[in-house]
């Protein structure tokens, strides 16, 4: 498996795993393509393997594609699985806590705004600080593993955007993982989500991996 996938998987963790066949498959009972989703363990897994587990499990074939994986990607495209969501994988160092306003709430249990948010379902499966903007306009969660934290399910309501609002609660975020001894941190975000990118590069996050995903037409 590819080390990030290792990685992100670990930190969005899926309800149930199963390895057979060459793959890896997650179900979540399809909270997220992230949870529900075959990985590539063994280079000539069969395609037709994945077609018929997760098919067999009223869930929608998908597939997560690493680098390294070109010839798994081709035989994913001959069999009808098209690309979706292109994702980079971002990063940077956490020696130093950057400068937080500290206008966030984060919490170990989710506060209102994350009612009836089926991702809690898996985040309550990890060390998680749940992050809420002020006034609730913007929420997002720092998932803590030893000296890595894994930023996620970030979102500001539309009305709210463009006023600053995210990058506080993202450096509020990063102060709170950094004071529980995370010293790296990273994000996955969609290619074409170009006002996300512009506010991870002003906090220092560069690329260091990309994937997508392959789901059956």
């Amino acid at each position: 498996m590819h080390e990030w996938a290792r990685r992100v998987t670990r930190d969005w963790p899926p309800f149930e795993v199963e390895e057979r066949g060459g793959w890896r498959f997650g179900f979540a009972e399809g909270i997220t393509k992230r949870a529900n989703c075959a990985l590539l363990l063994e280079p000539g897994a069969d395609v037709a393997e994945v077609t018929s587990v997760y098919t067999g499990r009223g869930l929608r074939p998908c597939v997560q594609v690493w680098p390294g994986q070109e010839e798994t990607d081709r035989r994913l495209a001959e069999h009808g699985y098209a690309v979706v969501e292109p994702t980079l994988v971002l990063a940077r160092g956490l020696d130093a806590p950057p400068g937080a306003p500290g206008t966030s709430e984060v919490a170990a249990v989710p506060g209102p705004v994350w009612e009836s948010r089926d991702v809690t379902r898996i985040l309550s499966r990890v060390d998680t600080g749940y992050g809420t903007a002020a006034r609730g306009l913007s929420r997002g969660a720092a998932v803590l593993d030893g000296e890595s934290v894994a930023v996620c399910a970030m979102f500001t309501e539309p009305h709210a955007r463009g006023r600053g609002t995210a990058g506080a609660l993202l450096a509020d975020l990063l102060d709170w993982a950094h004071g529980r001894g995370a010293r790296r941190a990273y994000l996955c975000v969609v290619a074409d989500n170009a006002p996300a990118l512009r506010l991870y590069e002003r906090f220092g996050f560069t690329q260091v991996s990309r994937y997508h995903s392959r789901v059956l037409a």
